[in-house]
């Protein structure tokens, strides 16, 4: 009977599920119980509340996120937070069973095929970056779940159909996905392109959402997508183009060699020379070898010229385009492969291990208590707003304070937005903090609060309220 259900499937997908299972187990173990700032993971409290409330988050919004988000937030199983962590981690392991079913379908019939796919698909998986993002929630690991599905469809099993709705769905989730489109045209033939673009379309379908999200009343709503500027400025991410730029020389090198270490470092520098072996051993054709070589280069490009502190998890569809390389170097050594993902594993447990990390929680029930009774809580930029966001919107905690961000005041729609929600409110016509805390002084305390989460350090470093006797300490 087991032999018969076997035979059911076919050999990609059943290596695809051990490897996905495997990962997922080793996510799992290692996943954050909790809200967390390792990993770059600051978005994560904006992120839940967006989604618990259908609301819209920060630009291109996440419609798909937030709607698949909301779904996995009505699971009755521990904290919100630890929901959202498990999406992720369900996410990324998705990506690592398709990762070794590409790997499978592109070694066509190698007698290592097997092994080699599955030790792809762990190595993806235990790579620094992708475990990285498997246990936090942010929006990654769903972006990696479609691009590789997309990059299966493509490579696998040329379906125009399924190539072109996967990657619309995977610009939902990350603007960067666009970058894979040139790849995507050239693969397809020129007969199927008129449905890869169809297709493409109907993956963004979630962007038409965002005029309707906006308006369910969720205190997290980024721009106006009402209007089809606001729409358009939101969808497009022109918020962060000046991100996006080259830098002189002289400040150059640094961030240079930031990026080859993290670079080389996520296959412990073997897995590399295995796939440097898969370039010229590959049986996927040389159209096909240089758009995968191509498309990792384009995003590596991107990657160095972006400038945020977290630019380097841009990095995650380089290494997924770079797998089914990776399978041709590891078919070449048979079951030995196997010993890369192992490596790995080993290497990396410890540093991607959140389950027993130094929790925000405290601190920031802490910070809470502190202030005093219908107080307007001004916070200086995305860790400090996004945090609070989750703690008052999601988990109900001083629902009395009106939380109030000053970066985000500069904006007309935020100022609007605050206006409407809290119509008591003076000084919101004009981006003016200081005529703000005057106007609003009279009538409540006015308190800012000062918050840096680099790594695990959490410090207040200058809390105050006005219109009451003490400081916040």
């Amino acid at each position: 009977m087991p032999d018969r259900v076997l035979k059911r499937f076919a050999p990609s997908t059943l290596i695809g599920g051990l490897a996905g299972g495997v990962a997922l187990v080793v996510y799992l173990l290692t996943m954050a119980l909790d809200l967390t700032s390792s990993n770059f993971g600051g978005d994560g409290g904006e992120l839940i509340t967006a989604a618990v409330t259908l609301g819209i988050s920060h630009p291109p919004g996440y419609p798909t996120y937030v709607l698949i988000g909301k779904l996995f937030s009505l699971l009755p199983i521990g904290s919100m937070a630890l929901r959202f962590n498990l999406f992720s981690a369900l996410a990324m392991a998705t990506a690592v069973g398709f990762v070794s079913a590409t790997a499978y379908e592109s070694l066509a019939g190698s007698r290592s095929a097997r092994p080699a796919a599955l030790a792809t698909g762990l190595a993806f998986a235990f790579t620094p970056l992708v475990w990285s993002q498997a246990v936090i929630t942010e929006v990654y690991a769903l972006n990696c779940a479609f691009l590789s599905i997309y990059l299966w469809a493509l490579i696998g099993r040329n379906s125009s159909a399924l190539s072109g709705f996967m990657l619309g769905l995977s610009i939902t989730t990350h603007l960067t996905s666009l970058l894979m489109l040139p790849m995507g045209v050239a693969l397809t033939k020129r007969g199927r392109r008129g449905l890869l673009f169809f297709t493409v379309a109907l993956g963004l379908l979630p962007l038409l959402a965002l005029p309707l999200l906006a308006r369910l009343g969720s205190p997290v709503v980024w721009g106006d997508p009402t209007t089809w500027s606001g729409w358009w400025w939101l969808v497009s991410g022109q918020l962060y183009r000046a991100n996006l730029s080259l830098p002189p020389f002289a400040n150059f090198l640094h961030p240079l060699s930031f990026f080859s270490h993290t670079i080389l470092t996520q296959y412990a520098l073997i897995g590399w020379l295995f796939i440097i072996l898969g370039v010229p051993v590959n049986r996927l054709g040389s159209l096909r070898t240089i758009w995968l070589l191509a498309t990792a280069a384009i995003y590596a490009i991107f990657t160095l010229f972006y400038t945020t502190n977290d630019a380097t998890v841009l990095l995650l569809p380089a290494l997924l385009v770079l797998s089914p390389l990776l399978a041709a170097g590891l078919a070449c050594v048979g079951r030995w492969s196997l010993l890369l993902p192992l490596a790995l594993l080993i290497l990396n447990f410890q540093s991607q291990n959140l389950r027993h990390e130094q929790p925000i929680r405290p601190w920031v029930e802490a910070t809470l208590q502190q202030v005093p009774q219908n107080a307007i809580l001004l916070t200086p930029g995305d860790q400090s707003i996004f945090l609070l966001w989750y703690f008052q919107h999601v988990e109900g905690q001083r629902p009395d304070l009106i939380l109030v961000d000053a970066n985000l005041l500069a904006f007309d729609w935020y100022r609007e937005n605050i206006s409407l929600r809290y119509p008591d409110l003076q000084g919101l016509g004009q981006d003016d903090l200081a005529k703000f805390m005057t106007l609003n002084t009279i009538n409540r305390p006015v308190c800012t609060i000062s918050v840096e989460t680099p790594e695990l350090e959490l410090t207040t470093l200058s809390d105050y309220c006005t219109n009451q006797d003490r400081p916040i300490e």
